[in-house]
């Protein structure tokens, strides 16, 4: 087949939702993902057990990674990198919920009129409202346990699953909260399935959190979806167009090939991410689009923007109880500083480090520590740490563009333009000074501060949502501005950032802009 319905490319969390919907509301739709990755083995169980009893063996999807030679930011007067992104990304099949930590939040309602109550940033052209029943569908597809009573946003539905409950090891940290006025609350988590308790946890072959593989696994093998075809090892080069609104297709090549393969849809949909689709648009040079699709405003790849991790780690000499993290992801959380107020000076999501305090006791076992000598280091020194995302603005001249040369699976390295503004670094510095009064109020002593190199897990904004082609590049239903037939469907689209994770929003979108797709093949077919 060389003509289809729809064409995705990127197979990952918005791509599965997409096809999801689209297939459930007609199954017989002709439908190709192309995603550059492999398929990763999963639920391997022999795997698995290697990497948790041996230091020496590495994740599955290990080799999938960035590594800090296929990201060329600029550097600080130091010469350190100012933004980095090794480890960041999982490329293939499922994308890189594959490695998440199922942190699954909402964004708040003054998260999309930024530039109204701050004049900095840009508003999203859709309001939470417009918003919030795609996110009661993404956390019941996700199955997101949470606690609504904690009323952090306006909800029409309760969290279909119930919330992990704080650890032992949380008492001090949430008895320090309450001191200092902070309300605690329980990290909501797309926890999907019954959990079998193997201790690999948050990278879970049983899928007890969440990833979109499991799903779009299902719908490959699923015989009423005839017409379905994922295809790896597929690098998309090129979006073909007849004209500067129709799309035709796509262009790609066969990994460690070099023929051009053409494919035609009514409709494309570029689900490949914040990274790879603004350079997908720019690589598709025509004589409509000269500067790239959707770029005549030099909007591609503009405002790229994350929120920076700040931490601060405190000691205690003792550990008597033998207190420590059960769970490879934080339980206890805050969204006491994320309000409208905050916005000025720069929202923060507080949350407990999952890795502290924590003893690894797989690997004393290893190097043949008897259980006096473990239960010795487990009750010694400990370490507690806070940590908190910052919102950041995105600005015009942070920008990604294609880089020299190709990454080990045929895709254009990413080159990135970035430097924090200086009310960004006064903000994190003040920022700093009241995570240490948490820290103190727990009795514990400072040992250490620290600000994290912007990283790209959670970058947004290069292909930002706008009411006018002059601010951005797609509209409010996902749609390339001046095209008819072109989506794009990833974390790029966002127009602020936050302070808290985006896939739950993400996910949220790609139910909105199924629900669109759906509701106009209804209308053409009336």
């Amino acid at each position: 087949m060389n003509k289809y319905d729809y064409i995705i490319v990127g197979s990952g969390a918005a791509a599965t939702v997409i096809a999801k919907k689209i297939l459930e509301k007609q199954p017989l739709t002709r439908l190709l993902m192309l995603e550059a990755g492999d398929k990763i083995a999963f639920k391997e169980r022999r795997h698995w057990w290697d990497y948790v009893t041996s230091a020496s063996s590495p994740l599955p999807y290990q080799y999938t990674y960035d590594t800090p030679q296929e990201n060329q930011s600029t550097r600080d007067e130091d010469g350190n990198p100012t933004w980095t992104n090794a480890g960041g990304r999982v490329k293939s099949f499922g994308g890189s919920t594959m490695h998440w930590g199922g942190w699954a939040l909402r964004f708040k309602p003054e998260d999309f009129q930024l530039y109204s109550n701050t004049g900095e940033g840009a508003d999203w052209p859709i309001t939470y409202d417009d918003i919030e029943p795609y996110y009661a569908m993404a956390e019941e597809y996700m199955s997101v346990c949470g606690d609504e009573t904690e009323n952090w946003q306006p909800r029409s539905t309760p969290y279909s699953v119930p919330p992990f409950e704080w650890t032992a090891a949380d008492g001090n940290m949430i008895q320090a909260f309450e001191e200092l006025g902070i309300q605690p609350g329980k990290m909501p988590v797309a926890r999907y399935k019954r959990c079998m308790t193997t201790g690999t946890c948050k990278y879970c072959p049983y899928g007890a959190r969440f990833s979109a593989q499991y799903v779009l696994h299902d719908l490959v093998e699923n015989p009423a979806y005839s017409n379905f075809t994922v295809q790896t090892q597929s690098v998309v080069t090129k979006i073909l167009m007849s004209s500067k609104e129709q799309v035709d297709g796509v262009e790609f090549v066969l990994r460690d090939q070099t023929t051009k393969n053409n494919v035609y849809a009514d409709k494309v949909i570029l689900c490949a991410g914040a990274y790879e689709v603004p350079k997908l648009l720019m690589a598709s040079v025509s004589d409509y689009w000269p500067s790239g699709i959707g770029n005549d405003f030099d909007m591609v790849g503009r405002h790229i923007v994350t929120h920076s991790m700040l931490e601060v780690t405190g000691r205690a000499e003792s550990n008597p109880q033998g207190l420590w993290q059960e769970y490879d992801f934080p339980t206890l959380m805050s969204r006491t500083f994320d309000t409208p107020e905050m916005q000025k000076v720069g929202k923060l999501f507080l949350f407990k480090d999952r890795t502290r305090p924590k003893v690894d006791i797989a690997k004393l076992m290893i190097e043949g520590k008897s259980k006096k000598e473990i239960d010795e280091i487990i009750q010694g020194p400990t370490e507690y740490k806070i940590q908190a995302f910052m919102e950041e603005v995105g600005r015009f001249e942070n920008r990604i563009s294609i880089g020299e040369g190709k990454d080990k699976f045929g895709l254009p390295l990413t080159k990135i333009e970035y430097s924090r503004s200086a009310s960004d670094e006064e903000r994190s510095d003040k920022h700093i000074e009241f995570l240490k009064t948490i820290i103190e109020t727990m009795g514990l002593t400072v040992t250490k501060t620290y600000k994290q190199t912007p990283r790209g897990d959670h970058t947004t904004g290069t292909c930002r949502m706008s009411a006018e082609e002059t601010d951005g590049v797609v509209d409010r239903n996902l749609k390339v501005h001046r095209t008819n037939n072109l989506y794009i469907c990833s974390n790029g689209v966002f127009a602020s950032n936050s302070a808290v994770n985006p896939t739950l929003t993400l996910t949220a979108l790609a139910h909105r802009l199924a629900a669109h797709l759906n509701q106009t093949i209804e209308t053409q077919n009336v």
